[in-house]
């Protein structure tokens, strides 16, 4: 009994061992199932952020590629595309420092110099090593081991370790111990450098230095992307420039069109009256085109062209405009040249072209004219028409030669002025009109110069219009004129054209309609244009028949401009209203303040001067304002007198 007992036991303890075998081999089943999955968990932990971050840097550099896409698409400069890409892989991917290299070339060869790079404290700490800028230094391509080098002449990725291994062979050379003090602060850090290319022919290239130790797949495949908008951006640069230079330039010549010459001469003439500086137009014809054609061909016609293109550019200074105005016309904006200088540049040009060679012909020559700014003329028009005159007159004289802009004949004005007159004086039947023709027969007869006849005529004019023109004013007046031209460092020929201007302004304005000119009510709009326009159709009257009259002609025209572009005809402002047209409008103004009108009585000589100094700037010159106050000031008691 007790034997059986004892086997019974045994065999559930047997049981028991198997089951609890069975539940060990069960738990270690489940906790090995366990940490499978916990592993499992944990690699798709670790993947999920690594895609997440993957993902948060693809659209950071979606939204750098798209604000590299707008800075592109918005005509930027290339240099600010360039910026966009190294600050945005730079501050918005996280990237230590970015370089864009480009390679120049030199006379002792061609050299890669940095075009563009980041600023934050990590840059700061290499400049403060370095003790300079870092755009100071460039990379000779003839430097084969330089990394940057390598991977632009293989067009190959190139990924390194040390920053001093990119300025290897540098010009200048970058001290080692400087080298190591940099590398230091990087650390293991990677340095990624992607080769540029464009148009299958090497840019340069860009260098990143990452704030990891390694440069994954992915993110290689991001900086490829960034390089190849660097490319696309370049290409885009290039068309640009070359549409501009397309819309600038003369195709057979290389020299500037027309249009961007007569841009340029506007500039230009802006700048001479505001700094009261000349300049020298130089106007130049190539001699017998035509006798080329017909000889040796078009082809060889377009080469003499080419030619003189050649003359110019190579006897041009880097400021000065040398242009192809069409066919055989050429001209030359000479910057701050005064008229004897000019002399010698045209000199010069017409020895250089005697001495260039062209095959088929035995020699080429041109003609050439030459005028000065503020020396013969103050009007851009006028001095265009003095060139051309010159050059003409260079070819009726015998060509290949330079002829000098010409002054106005003056010797026969008189006559033909008064001719002119005195027909236009035939059409008014007034007492005034027979006082003046009169007055003209005497003038024929008498040895007087034009002004002399302008100043009696306009004398005779203000006395039969005593009601709006004081007489006495008249010599007041054109004694104002004179010191105001000689205080602006006007010529004698100058101030008498500027008070030939003055007389014939008020002799046109005294022939407007009396009801106009003594109606007691504000005038019309239309009253107003005749005020305005008469003055200008009296004097290009008179002067239809002299040539080269424009000088006084724009005076009268354009006294009634403002300094800011809102007077009358409305076309110019500021420096550009000729030097004449602003001192008459001046002089004319405080004339027609301190005089009786038939809706106003006169003001008081000081409330003239207060009214013209707050003009100054908006209406009137305000340089020329303050040396008028100063002038007029002195002449107080003598206008108050005549009161």
């Amino acid at each position: 009994m007790s034997s059986k007992w004892y086997k019974n036991l045994v065999n559930k303890v047997k049981l028991f061992g198997n089951r609890v075998h069975i539940l060990e081999t069960s738990v270690l089943d489940e906790k090995q199932k366990f940490k499978e999955i916990f592993e499992r968990n944990l690699k798709l932990e670790k993947e999920i952020t690594e895609r997440t971050e993957e993902l948060n840097q693809a659209n950071k550099s979606l939204l750098t590629l798209k604000h590299i896409w707008s800075t592109m698409n918005s005509s930027e400069p290339l240099s600010e595309v360039l910026s966009t890409v190294v600050n945005g892989l730079s501050n918005e991917l996280g990237y230590l420092q970015c370089m864009v290299f480009q390679i120049f070339a030199f006379e002792s060869g061609d050299r890669l110099k940095i075009r563009a790079t980041n600023e934050n404290k990590f840059t700061e700490k290499v400049y403060d090593i370095l003790n300079s800028s870092i755009f100071s230094y460039d990379i000779p391509v003839s430097a084969k081991k330089n990394p940057i080098v390598q991977a632009v002449e293989n067009k190959e990725i190139k990924n390194i370790k040390k920053f001093s291994e990119l300025f290897q062979d540098s010009s200048p050379e970058i001290e080692l111990e400087k080298l190591n003090e940099i590398d230091m602060i990087i650390g293991n850090r990677a340095i990624c450098v992607l080769p540029i290319i464009v148009q299958d022919q090497p840019f340069g290239c860009l260098v990143t230095i990452s704030t990891r130790n390694e440069i994954v797949h992915t993110e290689r495949n991001f900086l490829s992307l960034f390089a190849g908008q660097i490319e696309l951006a370049v290409t885009i640069a290039n068309l640009f420039e070359q549409i501009k230079k397309q819309a600038l330039t003369d195709p057979l010549t290389g020299l500037y069109n027309r249009r961007h010459f007569d841009q340029c001469l506007a500039t230009e003439v802006e700048r001479s009256l505001r700094l009261n500086q000349p300049f020298t137009l130089i106007a130049l014809d190539l001699d017998h085109l035509k006798k080329i054609n017909d000889n040796y061909g078009h082809s060889t016609g377009d080469e003499a062209i080419k030619k003189i293109g050649e003359v110019l550019k190579k006897n041009a200074r880097s400021v000065d405009i040398p242009a192809r105005f069409g066919g055989e016309e050429f001209a030359v904006i000479l910057p701050g040249i005064d008229v004897e200088g000019g002399i010698k540049a045209a000199e010069r040009l017409k020895s250089s072209i005697e001495e260039s060679s062209l095959k088929e012909v035995e020699k080429i020559t041109a003609s050439i004219g030459v005028a000065t700014f503020l020396r013969h003329t103050e009007m851009l028009g006028e001095l265009l028409e003095l060139a051309d005159q010159a050059m003409y007159r260079a070819k009726k004289n015998g060509r290949n030669r330079v002829e000098i802009a010409a002054r106005e004949e003056e010797h026969d004005w008189k006559n033909v002025v008064i001719e002119t007159f005195t027909a236009m004086m035939n059409e008014y039947k007034t007492p005034a009109a027979h006082n003046v023709l009169e007055e003209l027969k005497i003038s024929e007869r008498e040895d007087l110069n034009l002004m002399e006849v302008m100043y009696r005529v306009q004398k005779i004019l203000a006395e039969s219009y005593s009601e709006s023109y004081k007489v006495d004013y008249i010599d007041e007046k054109l004694d104002l004129l004179a010191q105001m031209g000689k205080k602006n460092n006007m010529s004698d020929d100058e101030i008498e054209k500027l008070k030939i201007a003055s007389s014939l302004h008020d002799i046109g304005s005294m022939l407007t309609s009396e009801e106009i000119i003594l109606k007691p009510g504000p005038l019309t709009k239309e009253e107003k244009t005749k005020v305005l326009e008469n003055p200008i159709l009296a004097a290009k009257e008179i002067l239809k028949p002299i040539k080269a009259t424009g000088y006084i002609i724009n005076i009268v025209e354009h006294h009634h401009e403002h300094w800011d572009g809102t007077g009358y005809p409305g076309d110019l402002s500021g420096a550009l209203i000729p030097r004449g047209a602003r001192i008459l409008f001046i002089v004319n103004s405080f004339f027609a303040m301190i005089s009786d009108r038939p809706y106003r009585k006169a003001l008081p000589f000081e409330k003239a001067i207060e009214i013209l100094k707050n003009g100054g700037g908006t209406v009137w010159d305000a340089r020329l304002i303050d040396i008028f106050i100063d002038v007029v000031k002195l002449k107080k008691e003598d206008l108050l007198s005549l009161k």
